[in-house]
């Protein structure tokens, strides 16, 4: 594009100055034309800067009033050449600044046909600029594709070229990638994909279906309506998903190439890596991810791909064979996961988890199990995702899950099923009670060492079983004499009246700790 602005700097080297009008020199020039009679001819069109002597114009007010009509059909300059009026008028440049209409003063001298050349050198300059800048946007484009950056990238460089918002649906309109300019939101990119599938639902589905690109008016909200462009996305026989790209003042002439190699390098890239169907799976892992190790805060939910309001539960799946994970993970993955749009499912830190919207048949689960006693399960209470925090309790629920299963040997466990545990192993860790289960176990720790006894056993194993003497005795395999010894024996090391319901609570709590503790270093 080539404005007033630069062709006044190229001008001005002829000593043709611009002499009013200096506050609209952004304005456009697509052609020069001269004018020396006084009609109001048709092949006067917009944007188009006009030279003139006005020799024909009995006086100021009618050439005020040619002015006024050139403006009114869109002029972007005028060119006042001195050959025959040696000054220009002084209500002529009054006009010009007050209406903002950009006036240059072209001395007798010099002739149209140089300024023509002027104008068609700077053209040639602007369209070579401009085709080298459009060459080096196709490398960059290629070289995207060849590093298998995401389609953000691809979708980037068209955004920033053309200015405008640019979109990449899948198949099913879910959105994967976006260029969108600051002042706009991701959920007004999310309102306005809305707004297209609401209105041109068929017109969309039409160009999948005839690989033919199609533009579409949109009717915004309390707004003029917006024009946009869609193109699909193929490669080879594969339909990849749309294009989608703002219309409203598109930049130039070269925005369709930019366009065209756009969708090249997109389809390319989708081939390559499978991206359109795995990007916005590996984006919501990172920021799960993120959650999972504390970075929740400066998160929402409609940062996702996914619609986490939709997510039902976390679990978690821990193998006493790593190496097997892989394998594990495609079976999970087909049995547990019902809507693949809202759950993911992926390898972290050397355990399966998976974040999906459907609740977890316990059934259905334990005969999976019943194939692979390798295998353990934690599962997060059934929730309602209203906040990032939410899926960091979540994940944090399905491994204290884990950790339950290591102590007690259970292969599923339901953080909404486990009891005083839940306490416990997050008691643990604060600076506070990190000795808590020594403090009260520690004397019949030290006396089992020092004895070779069994009595922190034989405590937990009738805590265990609400004081009942008889199943206390058949579980330790002694007789219930012996059971009653070794409690003799207990109230006298730990002076606690175990009967108490505080202290029963207390020494359950110290029990799970201790438990934990002794398992601990085994679980990862």
């Amino acid at each position: 594009m080539i404005t007033v602005k630069d062709f006044a700097e190229v001008l001005e080297t002829d000593n043709i100055q611009l002499v009013g009008g200096s506050q609209y020199i952004n304005k456009e020039i697509t052609y020069l034309t001269s004018m020396e009679l006084t009609e109001k001819t048709s092949r006067m069109k917009e944007k188009g800067f006009v030279m003139t002597t006005f020799h024909a114009f009995k006086d100021v007010n009618q050439i005020i009033s040619h002015l006024e009509w050139m403006q009114e059909i869109g002029i972007s300059a005028i060119g006042f050449h001195t050959a025959a009026l040696k000054t220009i008028p002084r209500e002529v440049i009054d006009y010009s600044n007050t209406h903002s209409f950009p006036l240059f003063e072209i001395p007798q001298e010099v002739p149209y046909y140089s300024i023509h050349e002027k104008y068609n050198q700077l053209v040639n300059k602007k369209e070579n600029e401009q085709a080298s800048k459009i060459h080096r946007l196709n490398e960059k484009l290629m070289e995207i594709v060849l590093l298998e950056k995401d389609l953000n990238s691809i979708v980037k460089v068209i955004g920033e070229y053309i200015n405008n918002v640019v979109c990449v649906l899948d198949p099913y309109f879910n959105l994967i990638a976006y260029w969108k300019t600051k002042e706009q939101t991701r959920d007004e990119i999310k309102h306005l994909i809305n707004l297209i599938i609401n209105q041109h639902k068929e017109n969309v589905l039409k160009v999948r279906f005839t690989n033919r690109e199609t533009n579409i008016a949109v009717k915004m909200d309390s707004l003029s309506d917006q024009n946009f462009k869609v193109a699909p996305l193929f490669s080879k026989m594969n339909f990849l998903g749309y294009l989608i790209i703002c219309q409203n003042g598109t930049a130039d002439k070269f925005s369709e190439e930019v366009i065209k190699n756009g969708i090249r390098a997109l389809s390319l890239a989708a081939y390559n890596k499978n991206t359109l169907l795995h990007y916005q799976k590996s984006k919501d892992i990172e920021m799960l991810e993120g959650i999972f190790q504390g970075e929740s805060d400066d998160k929402s939910l409609s940062d996702f791909y996914m619609d986490l309001k939709k997510v039902r539960c976390i679990f978690q799946v821990q193998s006493s064979t790593p190496e097997t994970l892989q394998s594990k993970l495609q079976i999970f993955s087909e049995l547990l996961i019902e809507n693949e749009t809202n759950s993911r499912l992926w390898i972290y830190n050397r355990k399966i988890v998976g974040v999906i919207d459907s609740i977890i048949d316990r059934e259905r689960v334990a005969a999976i199990l019943t194939d692979y006693p390798g295998i353990r399960i934690g599962v997060s209470a059934i929730e309602e995702v209203n906040t990032c925090s939410k899926i960091k309790a979540m994940y944090d629920q399905s491994s204290m899950g884990l950790l339950h299963g290591h102590v007690h040997d259970v292969q599923l466990v339901f953080w909404d099923e486990m009891g005083i545990e839940k306490v416990a192993y997050n008691l643990q860790s604060h600076h506070l009670f990190q000795n808590f289960d020594e403090e009260l176990l520690g004397p019949l720790i030290a006396y089992d060492l020092e004895k070779n006894a069994s009595l922190t056993e034989t405590l937990y194993t009738y805590l265990k079983h609400f004081f009942n003497l008889q199943r206390s005795s058949s579980e330790l395999f002694v007789h219930p004499n012996t059971v009653k010894y070794r409690l003799q024996k207990i109230n006298e090391l730990m002076q606690v009246d175990i009967q108490n319901p505080s202290h029963y609570s207390m020494l359950m709590l110290a029990f799970s700790i201790y438990r934990s503790k002794q398992k601990a270093d085994q679980f990862q």
